[in-house]
């Protein structure tokens, strides 16, 4: 009941998504589960499409400029739709609407209770070195009125031209915490679950239905496996904090029923390949400015489509000439695939993460579905064996295509935590860090078709032979719904519980806690009865000082760990306590308006040693004087230049 304090924001992200994507998704075309699972990547596009060019007019942001861009990419659709004679729609069968609620609702709540009870409270907050960034990146974007990808940078650089940073995820709480007027902790929580609980299972279970077919079976086989592997959407909550990455993967399934589609793998209905291809040009914005790793992911995990149509065309092609053209167009995109993975790897100094295991482990490790947590969802790599012996008995294109799509995202996970040879490991892993937990949140993704394929065609078997033995309609719907019943703990009760207890330690809150202790936070939320509004503070951002500027609303001199080098920032930190003796500290302190410090001790993040000694054993220096303190979080003012 305590989360009962997160409706209020969850309720404005999903009227912002609805309001911002639903009518585009409409207009197109979709309806039922398609336009369900759509819509958030639709309004994710719109954000970021208007987060950028508002920031290149100099629009301050809010919610106006996503709806003037929605509104002109509606009059788009109209006009295109009047153009081409398209009046089609794309929809399920209707008579399986109430399997796919259902199984929606189901797992909506299974994961928004996992979800809660790692948050715990409205204004609880991620323990990580990641979340310094993100939470005071959002506070940046209110403050400014710019949350454009080319200028979120500027709060951590003090170049002109800070580098591209996607902030698909930023910008949209940034809008919820202006329409909610919620805190910044309680919109990233309302968030956060709406993501794992809301856009993960819709999109699973389009994913399972394009790529596997709409019976009532498959629907419940990709629900149930959607809330079995807490690799995703949990880990992502718990490590980093990724919360950018972990809403780029919850949109990445409806991003691939799309290209599905559009390759001829999935049912393209009555609409003709042009229509997925329109539509996948407005996907494809709201992946990339979420997160570039969603992006790569989508270009790993649509790659045994690709290979499938192209044998397709391959099949049909009347002569060598046509062949020719398909091997160009192969090389074409390969060539464009190598590209894109070089622009798109991050600084070699990040991409340093050490493998975890050996070959043997890791590959077990990925059959057994043990990714992520300790615990394995067995249940789930017994399923993913099956499904790969239904597609060896089916043959056909989709299978081999769920098969392929697992394949890329086990091999993916098994090179990222075993492979030696760097080369390789960085040509294939480099996207993502070389950092094994973003490659098993992506396997999550990758298994549940497969997983799904397995239960699904087991079922419906079962009920064959069911039917054959002259076993009642009523019979066999009791016997669905009890396996269904029955399926969902066992199949969650698996690791499900030992990684939201594990989970749950990143966002505790207590005396020792990594990034905020209790008296930490309790000082900061009455900061606002002494620092004065555009005083600057400042502190050792390691400590969790910085989030003075996310939570209680004033400046600081550094609001991330990650940040450039400045001569005044320098002079502060190393002689702040000296300043009677070094002229130049209160010549900084008044170009900077640094009025005040924090001092949390020496307890940091990630447990290490990054001592600031201008800002240490403040409380025998004469340069401030003591105005609050809570335990052993004191804040001082600066005095000592007038």
């Amino acid at each position: 009941m305590e989360l009962i304090g997160l409706v209020c924001p969850a309720l404005a992200l999903v009227g912002c998504y609805a309001g911002l994507g639903l009518p585009l998704a409409m207009l197109i075309g979709l309806r039922g589960l398609w336009a369900a699972a759509l819509t958030p990547l639709l309004a994710t596009s719109v954000i970021g499409i208007s987060a950028t060019v508002a920031g290149w007019v100099g629009f301050r942001w809010s919610l106006l400029p996503p709806v003037i861009v929605a509104l002109i990419i509606a009059a788009g659709i109209v006009v295109v739709r009047g153009l081409s004679g398209s009046r089609g729609t794309v929809c399920f069968p209707a008579r399986h609407r109430w399997w796919t609620w259902g199984v929606a609702a189901v797992a909506g709540i299974v994961l928004a209770v996992a979800a809660g009870s790692v948050i715990g409270r409205p204004e609880a907050l991620s323990q990580t070195f990641d979340n310094i960034f993100h939470l005071n990146a959002i506070r940046y974007a209110l403050d400014t009125g710019d949350v454009s990808p080319l200028a979120i940078g500027r709060m951590t650089s003090f170049e002109a031209t800070p580098q591209f940073y996607p902030t698909g995820w930023h910008s949209t709480a940034a809008l919820v915490v202006q329409l909610s007027g919620s805190s910044i902790l309680a919109a990233v929580n309302a968030q956060t679950i709406i993501i794992a609980a809301v856009i993960w299972p819709l999109g699973a279970i389009l994913l399972s239905r394009v790529l596997i077919g709409t019976t009532p079976a498959v629907i419940v086989a990709a629900g149930v496996v959607a809330v079995s592997v807490p690799a995703f959407p949990l880990l992502m909550m718990d490590y980093g904090v990724l919360y950018p990455y972990q809403l780029a993967l919850a949109l990445l399934p409806a991003t691939l029923a799309v290209t599905a589609c559009l390759l001829g793998i999935g049912d393209r209905g009555s609409v003709t390949p042009g229509y997925w291809g329109l539509l996948l040009v407005g996907a494809l914005p709201g992946i990339v400015i979420a997160h570039p790793g969603g992006f790569v992911g989508w270009m790993a995990l649509s790659l045994p489509m690709v290979l499938a149509f192209a044998a397709e065309l391959w099949r049909r092609a009347p002569g060598r000439g046509i062949r020719a053209w398909i091997v160009a167009m192969l090389l074409a995109y390969a060539i464009l695939g190598i590209l894109l993975l070089r622009v798109l790897r991050p600084p070699l100094s990040t991409r340093g993460w050490p493998t975890v295991t050996d070959l043997p482990t890791a590959a077990m490790r990925a059959l057994m579905v043990q990714v992520g947590y300790p615990s394995a969802a067995w249940l789930v790599g017994l399923s993913v064996l099956i499904g790969l012996a239904w597609v060896l008995r089916e043959q056909s294109s989709r299978g081999f295509v769920v098969a392929g799509i697992w394949l890329v995202g086990a091999t993916l996970f098994v090179v990222v935590s075993a492979v030696i040879w760097q080369t390789l490991r960085d040509a294939l892993t480099g996207s993502w860090y070389n950092n094994w937990p973003r490659l098993a949140s992506l396997f999550v993704i990758a298994l549940v078709p497969l997983a799904a394929l397995g239960i699904a065609r087991t079922a419906e078997a079962v009920h064959t032979i069911l039917r054959r033995m002259a076993v009642p309609a009523y019979g066999r719907f009791a016997v669905g719904v009890l396996a269904t019943v029955l399926a969902v703990p066992a199949f969650a009760s698996q690791a499900l519980p030992d990684a939201e207890q594990q989970a749950a330690e990143s966002f505790a809150l207590g005396a020792d806690s990594p990034l905020l202790s209790v008296d930490e936070l309790t000082l900061l939320k009455r900061l606002d009865k002494h620092v004065p509004t555009g005083a600057v503070v400042a502190g050792n951002p390691y400590t969790g000082t910085s989030l003075a500027f996310a939570i209680a609303n004033r400046r600081v001199l550094m609001p991330h760990v990650l940040m450039e080098s400045a001569p005044d920032v320098d002079v502060i930190n190393e002689n702040l306590d000296d300043a009677a003796r070094v002229p130049q500290v209160c010549e900084a302190v008044d170009r900077l308006g640094v009025g005040y410090v924090l001092d949390f001790g020496e307890r940091e993040v990630h447990g290490g040693s990054h001592p600031l000694p201008g800002l240490q054993g403040l409380s025998g220096s004469t340069a401030v004087r003591l105005v609050d303190s809570e335990g052993y979080a004191r804040l001082y003012e600066v005095v000592a230049c007038g």
